[in-house]
């Protein structure tokens, strides 16, 4: 069972700022615009954005590098779900659906349970769907272990 879900973080600077340094580390976040970008924790909030998660760390850091505007040192930060994330329901759903199901379709459909639920806060369908990713993953990597 997968336990992690993952987002990204760059590494820019030098030195705590508060100390004359020019060290900025921003978390990565989805856009008004549908896309991802490095922004600062208060950019973040007065925008109201949500951190952008991934199912996996490579994804994670493949999604970091190409938003990375700044070339600094990108990170793949590990994520256990927030408690209200229905994890046993999610990976029963995901074991009983095909591997070769597209990600896309799979994000549509756990974001409209998610909303259907009652689910209003952008952040909890953003974990929901990404740990819902990760399970498929998952299954997809024991579909390519057996050989099957």
């Amino acid at each position: 069972m997968v336990d992690t879900i993952y987002s990204a973080m760059e590494f820019y600077g030098k030195d705590d700022p508060y100390f004359g340094g020019t060290a900025a580390d921003w978390a990565l976040y989805k856009t008004e615009d549908g896309g991802n970008a490095f922004v600062s924790a208060a950019d973040a909030q007065r925008r109201k954005l949500v951190m952008a998660y991934f199912p996996t760390e490579a994804e994670a850091e493949k999604g970091g590098a190409a938003a990375s505007t700044r070339k600094g040192s990108i990170s793949a930060v590990p994520f256990k779900p927030r408690l209200e994330v229905p994890t046993a329901q999610i990976a029963w759903i995901i074991g009983n659906k095909h591997v070769g199901e597209e990600d896309g379709e799979l994000a549509e459909v756990f974001a409209d349970r998610a909303k259907r639920a009652g689910a209003a806060d952008a952040d909890l369908i953003a974990q929901i769907v990404a740990y819902a990713l990760a399970c498929h993953r998952a299954n997809q990597a024991l579909v390519t272990h057996f050989r099957l």
